[in-house]
């Protein structure tokens, strides 16, 4: 079965025709057979063959049948968060020339989509998920729903969370299911602030997760379900407090100072949100501690460090100053324009200069988050808006502004 493919593999390679592989061992017709799989063969002459090939055709043949095996090996360590483990077996795919002329090709391919998107390589992911486009009809039952997941996956950070809930939903889950689907499907729930169904798949994908002690994954996934708690009313916040130190001390556990730094931001959220400052800006530093400096996740918890300071009023203004300027500064070199509207805002903020403030953000800011999808950040900067419309009595312009402000996501959070 596997002999014929590999077998044409390398006599491609080694551009050699057919009558020249089998010149003294078998006519052309022979080897046309033994590569289409349409005729039976002695071990003898495929011995030959892949000897003038200078092939060891055992070790092929084990390398091709033990392939699904490694597949499924790599996909449990995408879903575990492995990506140590996982990245070591993507660069032996790489290197793995043979995995074209195997059965398993496309389910390759499809768990390389779901490894570029975990990994946050988007444009990636796009030119693989064309490729597979294009030989859907060849996928089997099984593949034709890793690939609703892989396209799932790649709406939601694309941000059409809509159309991203709708592939994941129609998943037929008793043919392919996991943690790390239930996840995504919570966290795309999450993302149309529907907390109920979010924390219901986040249920799901919990118990996975903890059925295989996949660690990692219950992290977030308890990151995410505190989140859909804490979007309630009236939640006594010693309990919040007592659960993001529980997952603080999970992170320790599991050695994973980019998950700490993820519950750290929360936390600080949380005590923003309830007017401890203090408390918030510490949070807020020890996050940023944990993240590498040039990064959008550093730069959100700088901003909310920065927030909480100036609403606190425990950093002097040339301390502020100093922090916006970094703020700015890292977000010019990483070319991140959306912290470098909001740096500027807090710039403004800081001066008091209250025309400069609103004017940047109704003919700058404001449209930039609008054009970009950054809805939640719109939001927020809407609100302030419209009570600064209602303040100078500008009714038409407040109740322009009240269109846009509806229900969103609070993307403060990170998860």
């Amino acid at each position: 079965m596997y002999e014929g493919k590999i077998l044409k593999f390398y006599r491609e390679k080694a551009k050699i025709t057919q009558e020249q592989l089998g010149r003294g061992i078998c006519s052309v017709t022979h080897i046309s057979k033994i590569e289409r799989g349409l005729t039976e063969y002695s071990p003898e002459i495929t011995m030959l063959l892949a000897q003038r090939l200078n092939i060891n055709m055992e070790q092929e043949t084990a390398n091709l049948i033990n392939l699904k095996k490694k597949l499924d090996q790599w996909h449990e360590m995408i879903i575990s968060q492995d990506y140590s483990s996982a990245t070591t077996i993507y660069d032996e795919f790489q290197e793995n020339e043979m995995i074209i002329i195997s059965e398993y090709y496309l389910y390759y391919l499809l768990l390389k989509g779901i490894y570029h998107l975990k990994q946050g390589f988007i444009k990636e992911a796009g030119t693989l998920i064309k490729t597979l486009q294009k030989k859907r009809n060849k996928l089997n039952n099984y593949e034709e729903n890793l690939m609703k997941h892989v396209l799932g996956i790649y709406f939601m950070m694309t941000d059409d969370h809509l159309k991203s809930i709708h592939l994941l939903k129609s998943i037929q889950f008793d043919i392919y299911s996991n943690a790390l689907v239930y996840y995504d499907l919570a966290a795309a729930y999450h993302h149309i602030h529907s907390p109920v169904l979010a924390y219901y798949y986040g249920e799901k994908a919990l118990n996975a997760y903890k059925k295989k002690n996949y660690f990692l994954g219950v992290i977030d996934t308890e990151n995410l379900m505190l989140i859909e708690v804490e979007s309630g009313q009236h939640r006594n916040f010693k309990e919040t407090k007592e659960q993001y130190q529980d997952l603080i001390r999970l992170c320790d556990l599991c050695n994973s100072p980019d998950k700490k730094g993820k519950i750290l931001h929360n936390f600080a959220y949380e005590h923003l949100k309830r007017k401890k400052y203090h408390e918030a800006g510490k949070l807020y530093k020890a996050s940023m501690d944990l993240k590498e400096k040039k990064s959008n996740i550093y730069l959100l918890s700088l901003e909310g460090y920065v927030r909480c300071a100036n609403e606190g009023d425990f950093l002097e203004k040339d301390q502020l100053i100093s922090l916006i300027e970094e703020g700015l500064s890292i977000a010019s070199e990483i070319k991140e324009p959306l912290y470098n509207h909001v740096f500027l805002l807090h710039y403004y903020t800081i001066f008091d200069q209250e025309k400069q403030y609103y004017h940047y953000l109704t003919e700058k800011a404001l449209p930039y988050f609008k054009e970009h999808g950054f809805f939640v950040t719109m939001k927020r900067y809407e609100k302030e808006l419209f009570n600064y419309f209602l303040k100078t009595e500008q009714w038409e312009r407040a109740v322009q502004t009240a269109d846009y402000i509806i229900n969103k996501v609070d993307d403060t959070y990170i998860f």
